[in-house]
């Protein structure tokens, strides 16, 4: 199994883009090189992962050779204490990394959801609340998006700064809610979406998305959504916003305990 020297990105989004798949957002960031990544192929497979351990597997479920690799990276990550999880392309694929891994692994079902309307016409803020773009003193007050949470999906706050964007509402100084890019690629800002519990259920959330969202298309961006397909307060926010359902996938991750 080889890994894709990065001057051949390129040529690997340029194969992708030929295939009627729908790619997660974090395959284009790592292709273009928006987030650090590594990719593996062969002449029938490929992996695409980021360095936090996200990866997604695609091509044709019957090649042994790969995916045996696949399992020994599984195990190499483990072994390490090391976030493993993997997106899976249809059933087929299914099928295979519960039958290679040997159920080691749990399945989880998600939706992956697509903007149908256009600007969204937000609500007056009530008095003492403010909107900020995310900036590297809201990501020091957050108590969700942290400094580790942009490493661990930007490889640092710098580089996030710098290609992402986002959004946050702010009460005497405090984080209230914030939307943010999780991961930018393919012209696709991928939400995500936080409210302190304090402020849940006030419309804070669907404020921050809003103002994400007209965000994206005054600059030429699709807002993207993806959730878990039990989130029913993420899928409830995410119709509101103008989202939806446009496929279910499985994702695999290493079981906990």
């Amino acid at each position: 199994m080889q890994e894709v020297k990065k001057e051949q990105y390129s040529d690997v989004k340029a194969l992708i883009h030929n295939k009627e798949t729908c790619f997660p957002t974090f395959v284009y960031s790592v292709l273009e090189q928006t987030i650090p990544g590594v990719v593996y192929a062969d002449d029938q497979s490929f992996l695409i992962g980021t360095s936090s351990g996200i990866y997604y597997v695609a091509g044709d479920e019957r090649n042994r050779n790969f995916n045996e690799f696949i399992v020994e990276l599984y195990k190499k990550r483990a072994e390490s204490q090391k976030r493993f999880t993997l997106f899976s392309p249809n059933r087929s694929w299914d099928s295979v990394i519960k039958t290679v891994l040997q159920n080691e692994l749990d399945q989880m079902m998600r939706y992956a959801f697509s903007q149908q309307i256009s600007a969204i016409k937000a609500f007056q803020l009530p008095k003492g609340f403010t909107l900020k773009r995310i900036n590297e003193d809201i990501i020091l007050r957050s108590t969700e998006f942290q400094k580790a949470y942009y490493e661990a999906y930007w490889g640092s706050v710098s580089n996030f700064l710098k290609n992402g964007f986002g959004f946050a509402v702010l009460y005497d100084n405090h984080v209230v809610s914030e939307c943010t890019s999780i991961f930018l690629g393919c012209n696709r800002a991928e939400m995500d979406i936080y409210t302190h519990e304090e402020y849940r259920g006030m419309g804070f959330a669907y404020f921050a998305g809003s103002k994400f969202i007209n965000d994206c298309l005054e600059n030429g961006v699709t807002p993207s959504w993806d959730c878990d397909a039990s989130n029913k307060s993420s899928i409830h926010l995410s119709k509101k916003l103008g989202f939806e359902i446009s496929t279910k996938y499985s994702i695999f991750f290493k079981k906990s305990g």
